[in-house]
């Protein structure tokens, strides 16, 4: 009777403990159902007991690297006979109490909420913002491949799955959240490591073939892409496009090839698009072509291009030699300028034309030009030695004068009267750089035509000539202004006794020859040739007899100077001698008597040769515009000082 009436006690407070400990499970945050290998998991972070840490258990907390085993069913009855102790006098039983859960830092969670199912091979995922670290370790476990993980590898992902896919779909589908969150999988032997995708290429890069190509492949590769028929620079532009922003293609021409580093999903794709753009042109097409230049002459060009090619020819199956990294073309190539179009006509194949283009573009490019200012004047050495003293308010590059950096027998220049104020007493050719401006005579002249404009009124000095030029850097220019006068170089005896004279006829006069180089800093060197020519009087000879007699004053220097800095020359001296008689008429004529009738006036003067010249870099029309607008100016201003300006004015007025 006893054990008739406890037996619905002890079912009672069976019900009760089973209540208990779902109440404890649920206080630590976990929850498990299980339902047709159909596994839910609440990946809530859950703190470890001391026999947990000690015995290196987990806790409660979740992972998401596969489903766990079920936890066997339990009876009301088992529960109670597990948790109670056997009394055979108890009235009642209570039920245990849920143990309070210990406080500890919040840690954060891997997931809200991960789902995985499993059949057969295939799973079925769904994870909802879940930490990359954790799927990376899902992930591990799933494919049994070992990963290495950057600290800098953080953020969280979403993953819907509906459908099943494989492992491998699901390797494929990680790759995609890495990339999508900025990151990458590099395979280094046994190894993945997943590292952000801006320091993939400092990082070691496999480099796979062909074969591999078949493989499925993992995070950035490097391949090589040996063409047959295209330039790999003219692929380079049209796959650029193609290229991840932290992938890198580039075109190796000593061999014709392209190295791609990306992800391997995309050099699969440029696989494809590579092979079908590499083709053999159609028979016919693509051998002879032309090349129209724009700023380059056609003849010069296709001589440095026939140079080229007559090296390289040949070569084709040679490797290039160490540091030269010289493309080799095909046997035929033909390079043919056309003057009257100044174009090239170019027989190659497509893989030679595209090379020989890159070589045309870099040359066929827009040359600067250099105008030249240049005043030629002879001044007296009293003007000389005034003018040289003026010039001491003048710049220069140290303690701010003038600096004369070459010549020939200085004579009294030293380091005291270095400068142009030293050219009173130059025995030879000197040669120095002006910079800023001119002070003569107590006025401040900004160039060389000021210079003249003052000069020019003076009786002691006469200016010869103040030519121009313009001309594209590193072409020579050249202008004479003079006479062109016959000289005899032979005589000979004809039949009849006819005398036959050979002449030859030169150029007598003054005559300027520059060869401008400009640098990438805008100096420029200025090859100089100058050369004053002139007709003598022959003392004692017949003209007609010997010729002509010239006299000849010539420079040849080499200078560098900054672009509108102004370089003087000076030394070239001249010795004039003269003699004049004054005399009475016949009484002057008695011998030793007609010196009381007459007085003779001999004179000796030096002059010496000056040459200025300032050079001006055109690089763009604009430069050009601005020069015209200076000369204009200076047009009205001389107009102005002559008195032509009002003069002009008031004949336009009576028309």
């Amino acid at each position: 009777m006893m054990a008739t009436k406890m037996g619905p006690k002890i079912g009672k407070m069976g019900w009760g403990i089973g209540i208990a400990l779902v109440l404890l499970f649920l206080a630590q945050g976990i929850f498990i159902f299980n339902a047709d290998d159909n596994i839910s998991l609440a990946l809530a972070q859950a703190p470890q007991t001391e026999a947990e840490t000690a015995s290196g258990q987990p806790g409660a907390q979740a992972s998401p690297l596969g489903p766990s085993p079920p936890a066997p069913a339990k009876t009301p009855e088992d529960a109670a006979s597990a948790s109670t102790p056997s009394q055979t006098g108890s009235q009642s039983a209570q039920p245990l109490p849920a143990p309070q859960k210990e406080k500890e830092p919040s840690r954060k969670k891997t997931a809200d909420t991960a789902e995985v199912k499993r059949e057969g091979n295939h799973i079925t995922i769904n994870f909802n913002n879940i930490e990359l670290q954790a799927f990376t370790k899902f992930i591990s476990d799933l494919t049994k491949r070992n990963f290495i993980i950057d600290d800098k590898v953080q953020g969280k992902v979403t993953i819907v799955s509906p459908t099943r896919i494989s492992k491998e779909e699901a390797y494929q589908m990680f790759l995609s959240v890495l990339e999508l969150k900025g990151f990458t999988a590099v395979e280094t032997d046994n190894v993945i490591k997943i590292i952000p995708s801006s320091q993939v290429r400092q990082s070691g890069i496999k480099v796979i073939s062909d074969k591999e190509m078949d493989i499925k492949g993992e995070g950035f590769l490097t391949k090589i892409f040996h063409l047959n028929y295209v330039s790999p620079a003219e692929l380079t532009k049209t796959i650029q496009p193609m290229i991840s922003k932290d992938g890198n293609v580039i075109a190796y021409a000593p061999t014709n090839a392209l190295i791609i580093t990306d992800s391997f999903s995309n050099i699969k794709k440029l696989t494809d698009v590579i092979k079908a753009l590499d083709v053999e042109p159609p028979k016919g097409k693509g051998q002879i072509n032309v090349y129209y230049l724009k700023n380059a002459n056609a003849e010069d060009v296709a001589k440095v291009l026939t140079g080229i090619v007559s090296k390289t020819q040949g070569q084709a199956g040679a490797a290039p030699a160490a540091g030269m990294g010289r493309p080799s073309f095909e046997s035929g190539v033909l390079v043919t300028p056309d003057k009257a179009t100044n174009a090239l006509v170019i027989t190659a194949s497509p893989q030679d034309y595209e090379t020989i283009k890159e070589v045309i573009s870099q040359l066929d490019i827009r040359r600067r030009q250099v105008y030249v200012e240049a005043a030629i004047m002879e001044i007296s050495l009293d003007k000389q030695r005034e003018l040289g003293i003026e010039f001491r308010s003048v710049e220069r590059l140290n303690n701010n004068r003038v600096t004369s950096f070459g010549g020939t027998n200085f004579g009294g220049i030293g380091a005291a009267t270095t400068g142009v104020e030293g050219f009173a007493n130059i025995l030879g050719l000197a040669v120095g750089i002006i910079k800023g401006t001119f002070t003569f005579r107590g006025i401040e002249y900004l160039n060389i035509g000021a210079l003249v404009r003052a000069l020019q009124s003076e009786t002691d000095v006469n200016i010869l000539s103040t030519p121009n030029l313009l001309t594209m850097d590193n072409q020579k220019a050249e202008i004479m202004v003079g006479e062109n006068v016959p000289f005899i170089t032979g005589k000979s005896q004809g039949a009849g006794g006819v005398t036959l004279t050979t002449i030859e006829r030169k150029d007598i006069g003054i005559t300027l020859r520059l060869t401008p180089q400009i640098s990438s800093d805008d100096h420029v060197s200025l090859e100089i040739y100058q050369e004053i020519s002139a007709l003598a009087e022959a003392a004692g000879f017949d003209p007609s007899v010997v010729g002509p007699i010239t006299t000849k004053r010539a420079a040849s220097t080499t200078v560098v100077v900054k672009n509108a800095q102004t370089v003087a020359i000076a030394g070239l001296i001249r010795d004039n001698k003269s003699t004049i008689e004054h005399k009475v008429p016949l009484l002057g004529d008695i011998p030793l008597l007609g010196w009381l009738f007459k007085f003779q006036t001999k004179k000796a003067d030096k002059t010496n040769l000056m040459i200025f010249l300032t050079p001006h870099i055109i690089k763009e029309s604009e430069d050009a515009d601005t020069i015209l607008k200076e000369k204009k100016e200076k047009m009205e201003e001389f107009k102005k000082d002559q008195g032509l300006a009002d003069k002009n004015k008031e004949e336009a007025k009576k028309e």
